[in-house]
C-alpha cells in the first residue's frame, strides 16, 4: 500500500476511519456513505498566484467562470411567474426568470441597444424596461418595443431580443452557464444526484440567508470550508464531539468532491485525555436544538444509557425532534446521517451538505472583479413537511465589512463558528502576499480536495 492511499491516511495518529466509525454504528449505512472517490490529486505545492495574481484572475475570467456551471439561486426564490433573481459574477450579470409555472430562463442583463444594466435587484415583472432610453422587452427576453423604430431600420427585434444563457435545475437549485457549448448540468453534478435521493434537497426551503464581503481572494473563503483539521485550533470548543483528523475524503470527479466528518466521537487531536460519552454530548446537543428547535433536559449528570454511546444518543435524539416537525418516519436511517459532516463541493465555488438534518449552503464569488476580495454567503435550508405550503424564502441578511456574523440575527446560522473562520482569511491573503517561495505546501490526504480544486481550475486556465 503506498502513501497515496487513503488507508496510509488512517494510521495510530489520526484515530480510526471514517469508515470504522460506521462499522460501529451497527446499522444498515447507505451506500452513498460508503462510496469512495477514486482520484488522487498527488502531493504538488500550489502556487500563491491563484490567490494573490490579478493578472491570473483576469485569465480565470473567459476560461473558467465563464465555461462553468454555477449556482445562481433557489427555485423558491422565484417562486411564481414574473419573478426574477440578479446573479452577479465576475462583471457579468444574468437575469434568472421564472417565465412559466415550470421554465425558468437566464437572460443577459444588459440593453442590446446602449448597454446599459436593465436590473440591479430581484422582484416580479412582465416586462424588463431599459432606463436609458426606454427599450422594452417580455419577461422571457422578446423584444417588445423600441421607441424610435424609424431610425433602427437596419436592426431586427430577432436581434435585439435579451440573449440567453445556459440554465440548468436540480434539487431545487438553478444553475447557469455561460457557455451555449457547455456539456449538460448533468455532467457536472455527476454522482450527486444518486447520493441526494435519500436528502432530497428539492423539499427544502431557505429558512436563513446571509453574505459579508471578505477581504481574501474567494478561493480563501472557500478553501476554510474543505477540510476539518483546523479546527482544533481555529474551532478548538468543538473538538470533543468532531473527529476532525478521522475525515474522509473524496474526489469522485473533476467537478465532484466531498469530506465526510464524524461528530459523536472526540478529535484523535485529543489523544490521551479522557472524554465521556456524557461530554459529547453536551457539546452537541445545543446545535441540535437550535438548527431543529426540540429542547432536551440534560440536567441529569448520566446522559448516555449504559452500553450506548453518544453518537447513538445524539442520533436517536435528532430523530424523534425531526419526526415530531414534519411528520416524517426516519426510524430506518443511519445516526451518520444526523450530525455527520456530508460536505460536497462542485466546482468551482459550491458547497452543500447531505443528511437529513436543516442543510448548509455556501457560495463563494469574487467581489466584481477585485480578486483579492469575495463574497461569502450561506443559506440554511430547513426541511419542508410533506404536504405543507412552501414558506417564502428567507431574505438576505447583508453583514457589514467588519461585523459579527453571530450578531447578523439569522436563527441557527451558528455565527460565532463563522467568524471564527472568518478571522483567519484577511490574514491568510495577507501571509500569501509576503511569501518567500511563491508554494503553498498542503498536507497529503486531509487538505486533497483543495490540491484538486486547483488542478482542475489550472485545466480550465491552460486549455487552448
Amino acid at each position: 500500500m503506498d502513501d497515496n492511499s487513503s488507508e496510509y491516511r488512517f494510521g495510530q495518529e489520526a484515530g480510526i476511519s471514517y469508515q470504522e466509525v460506521l462499522d460501529l454504528d451497527n446499522q444498515n449505512i447507505p451506500a452513498p456513505l460508503r462510496a469512495v472517490g477514486g482520484i488522487d490529486p498527488g502531493s504538488d505545492p500550489i502556487p500563491v498566484e491563484h490567490y494573490t495574481s490579478a493578472e491570473y484572475f483576469q485569465r480565470t475570467i473567459p476560461k473558467m467562470w465563464m465555461k462553468t456551471w454555477q449556482m445562481a439561486c433557489r427555485e423558491e426564490q422565484i417562486p411564481n411567474v414574473g419573478d426574477f433573481y440578479v446573479y452577479d459574477i465576475v462583471g457579468k450579470s444574468l437575469i434568472i426568470v421564472r417565465t412559466g409555472p415550470d421554465e425558468i430562463k437566464a437572460l443577459y442583463n444588459s440593453c442590446t441597444h446602449r448597454g446599459r444594466k436593465l436590473v440591479t435587484q430581484g422582484g416580479c415583472r412582465k416586462e424588463f424596461k431599459c432606463p436609458y432610453h426606454g427599450f422594452r422587452w417580455k419577461n422571457d427576453g422578446t423584444f417588445l418595443e423600441n421607441p424610435l423604430p424609424w431610425d433602427f431600420k437596419h436592426v431586427s427585434d430577432e436581434q435585439l431580443a435579451l440573449p440567453e444563457a445556459r440554465c440548468g435545475r436540480w434539487g431545487g437549485f438553478v444553475f447557469v452557464n455561460f457557455d451555449d457549448n457547455a456539456a449538460p448540468l448533468e455532467e457536472t453534478l455527476g454522482p450527486i444526484p444518486g447520493h441526494f435521493e435519500r436528502w432530497d434537497l428539492s423539499k427544502r426551503y431557505i429558512s436563513g440567508h446571509a453574505q459579508q464581503v471578505m477581504r481574501c481572494n474567494w478561493m480563501v473563503a472557500m478553501e476554510a470550508f474543505m477540510e476539518s483539521w483546523h479546527s482544533t485550533e481555529t474551532h478548538p470548543q468543538i473538538i470533543k464531539a468532531s473527529g476532525d483528523y478521522n475525515s474522509q475524503v473524496d474526489i469522485f470527479t473533476d467537478h465532484v468532491s466531498r469530506i465526510i466528518a464524524p461528530k459523536g466521537i472526540p478529535s484523535p487531536s485529543l489523544k490521551g485525555r479522557e472524554i465521556t460519552q456524557d461530554e459529547i454530548v453536551r457539546c452537541v446537543v445545543g446545535t441540535i436544538e437550535r438548527s431543529i428547535g426540540k429542547k432536551d433536559d440534560l440536567a441529569d449528570d448520566t446522559i448516555v444509557p449504559p452500553g450506548s454511546t453518544a453518537r447513538a444518543y445524539l442520533g436517536q435524539f435528532s430523530r424523534e425532534a425531526l419526526s415530531a416537525q414534519t411528520g416524517d418516519d426516519y426510524s430506518e436511517t443511519a445516526d451518520a446521517e444526523f450530525g455527520d459532516t456530508l460536505s460536497y463541493s462542485v466546482f468551482p465555488n459550491l458547497i452543500f451538505y447531505g443528511g437529513y438534518l436543516p442543510s448548509r449552503v455556501w457560495r463563494f464569488r469574487p467581489n466584481g472583479l477585485d480578486h483579492s476580495s469575495c463574497i461569502l454567503e450561506t443559506m440554511i435550508l430547513s426541511v419542508l413537511p410533506e404536504g405543507a405550503e412552501r414558506p417564502k424564502a428567507a431574505p438576505l441578511v447583508v453583514v457589514p465589512e467588519g461585523a459579527k456574523w453571530a450578531d447578523c440575527g439569522v436563527p441557527g446560522m451558528r455565527g460565532g463558528i463563522i467568524d471564527q473562520d472568518a478571522a483567519n482569511m484577511p490574514f491568510i491573503q495577507e501571509g500569501m502576499s509576503a511569501l518567500k517561495n511563491g508554494m503553498l505546501e498542503l498536507s497529503r490526504y486531509q487538505e486533497s480536495r483543495i490540491r484538486w480544486m486547483h488542478q482542475v481550475l489550472e485545466k480550465y486556465v491552460n486549455a487552448e
